[in-house]
């Protein structure tokens, strides 16, 4: 595949696995069980069998842990250090060179603070992930009495992943959000002109509470219509 096809083929296996997962086994009653759910089902592809862990770390390059609370990502490791570093055991072939730290707002677990489930095209791949994190942002961003502003978890995670400082965070997000939320976080800024950007910023926790977000237009024409 060209590098834009392997992007949208590994996001929709990833997707589509974790849902799989979900109709196999059940739905997890607990974080933790969750968690060893996504190093448990796999796929063969190619003779290789890939987990949904693997599609991140291995082949995305993820360098940062699936959120989750301390003890989630204490397990997360010892999963990793158990089962090897899967990487090994993947051709190289499957790698993706060019890693777009975008791919965190398009990969779907099934949780309520995830981003919206779709199905990605290698046409024009990076204009959706661009699509999906605004659309993200401006859901999920919220200013409250011009004084703090709340950015999910997942925009830490991204923030890492792309090598953006916590100080550089509000700009960057002002970038890709309506004019009136880009002016509410603005007017925060002024306010607090005295402070920091990273002193403004509140996380909004994580929930992995069970629920999937449909995007329109899989519920419009289904895509293997």
């Amino acid at each position: 595949m060209e590098h834009d096809g392997q992007i949208a083929f590994w996001i929709n296996v990833h997707n589509a696995l974790v849902m799989h997962a979900y109709l196999a086994y059940g739905i997890p009653q607990g974080s933790l069980k969750r968690l060893a759910l996504f190093h448990k089902a796999a796929y063969n592809i190619g003779g290789h069998i890939i987990s949904a862990n693997a599609i991140e770390q291995a082949i995305f390059g993820f360098r940062t842990p699936r959120i989750g609370r301390w003890l989630e990502s204490f397990v997360a490791a010892a999963l990793r250090k158990k089962n090897g570093d899967e990487k090994q055991f993947i051709s190289s072939k499957l790698y993706i060179n060019d890693f777009q730290p975008l791919v965190c707002f398009a990969l779907c677990t099934g949780a309520l603070s995830d981003p919206v489930l779709k199905v990605y095209t290698a046409s024009n791949i990076r204009e959706q992930l661009n699509f999906a994190k605004r659309e993200f942002l401006q859901a999920n961003v919220i200013v409250k009495k011009s004084s703090k502003v709340f950015l999910p978890k997942l925009v830490e995670r991204f923030s890492r992943e792309a090598s953006i400082s916590l100080d550089d965070l509000l700009g960057w997000a002002m970038e890709s959000v309506d004019k009136k939320l880009h002016d509410s976080i603005q007017k925060c800024l002024g306010r607090k002109s005295n402070k920091k950007s990273s002193q403004i910023i509140e996380w909004i926790p994580y929930s992995s509470r069970f629920r999937y977000m449909l995007s329109k237009d899989l519920i419009d024409k289904p895509w293997w219509v």
